[in-house]
């Protein structure tokens, strides 16, 4: 029972109590003192009890007592009776509540049988009045007790909120940094395969210049001018390099997708095209790394597998999700039998693809008919959503 209406409640024992000890001429004052406390002990027992079951005994003892009293001393004990309704409508069940109310208020009547009708039908009215009273404020305190629950169950929710986000967030890190590794091994290999390579060939070739220059000139100008051009290349792979080991350089974004498509067009002397739709915003790094790879993986299997002589990237920046096509002319691959007939004979690069694309909660999707399309989407976390 909460604290006001314990409050209520005394004073609904002590006030009428000590009013009746005034208004009518009591045979013993001391008997009378002795019964209104002794109803009194029972109701502060009754907040101390541990079980419901308890409870409603004692509320059930509190009824007989007081309706006792009210046949002895009188109207003013009928507020007393009233005072037990505190106790067992928070106890009881709502479907209970008013048919345990109703046997009261019967029990009431004929305690009080011999009385004056018009103190009959006044205690009556107080009994309905204060049973409707007290019923409002128990449903107002199980209103409250909802809101608090509601509110802590608001208060957990968004607690595991905030640790998605923050999990998500460290996913994301997580892997931008093995994008880098990934990106720095590459680059290693570059250096390793193709300049070192290229470096060794140029030291041959200048020994065969050493010698050939003084039997034979003009072969060796054309060793030398040869070993030149090669210096040449060599100097450009390694600015290259060094330009995309800066860390200040952007992984993956729709700027990168230009520059992959500018390189691919130097490379093989294909068309490229990039087509942006909607306002830009920022992407996860987890979500520019797949933008990036799909978009490599596919155009590398347009030129290896299709023959394919242009190559076109639409971006679309949605509200619920970033969706990317990478399309090419060359020839549409036979479909192949399986779970996923779409991958056709790049069945090994799509499934990369596919597995990087689920990572990140996105679909992947392809269009047999021409032009052969590779559609990625990766649903959009803004910040504001997460944390």
């Amino acid at each position: 029972m909460s604290s006001p209406l314990a409050y209520l409640r005394y004073g609904l024992i002590l006030l009428p109590a000590a009013a009746d000890m005034f208004l009518q001429q009591l045979d013993d004052y001391g008997e009378y003192m002795v019964f209104v406390l002794l109803f009194l002990a029972v109701t502060v027992l009754t907040r101390f009890l541990p079980t419901p079951s308890a409870a409603k005994a004692a509320a059930v003892v509190e009824i007989a007592l007081s309706l006792w009293l009210c046949h002895q001393y009188g109207f003013m004990m009928v507020f007393l009776s009233m005072s037990t309704m505190c106790v067992y409508l928070p106890l009881l069940e709502r479907s209970w509540r008013w048919w345990f109310a109703f046997a009261h208020l019967g029990l009431l009547n004929i305690a009080i049988a011999g009385w004056d009708p018009l103190l009959t039908t006044t205690a009556n009215l107080l009994f309905l009045f204060f049973a409707a009273a007290f019923g409002q404020i128990q449903q107002l305190f199980e209103k409250q007790a909802d809101h608090i629950k509601l509110y802590d169950e608001l208060k957990r929710l968004h607690f595991q909120q905030d640790e998605a986000g923050r999990q998500l967030l460290q996913f994301a890190h997580q892997v931008e940094r093995a994008a880098q590794a990934e990106e720095r091994n590459r680059i290693s290999r570059q250096l390793h395969d193709d300049i070192g390579h290229r470096l060794i060939r140029i030291k041959m070739m200048m020994e065969a210049a050493v010698h050939t220059v003084p039997r034979d000139s003009a072969r060796g100008m054309e060793l030398l001018h040869q070993i030149r051009d090669q210096l040449g290349d060599s100097m450009e792979q390694l600015r290259s390099a060094v330009k995309q080991m800066s860390p200040h350089r952007r992984m993956a974004d729709d700027y990168s997708l230009d520059r992959l498509l500018a390189e691919t067009g130097k490379e093989t002397g294909i068309e490229t095209d990039l087509e942006l739709q909607g306002m830009p915003y920022p992407l996860y790094p987890s979500q520019q790394v797949v933008l990036y790879k799909n978009a490599r993986e596919a155009i590398t299997n347009a030129l290896r597998h299709g023959g394919a002589t242009h190559v076109r990237i639409f971006l679309h920046y949605g509200e619920d999700e970033v969706r990317m096509e990478v399309s090419n002319n060359g020839k549409v691959p036979e479909p192949a039998d399986g779970p996923d007939p779409g991958q056709g004979k790049q069945g090994i690069g799509f499934s990369g693809m596919l597995e990087r694309t689920k990572v990140v909660g996105g679909t992947l999707t392809v269009q047999q008919s021409a032009p052969f399309t590779v559609i990625t989407r990766l649903p959009v976390y803004r910040k504001r959503e997460i944390v």
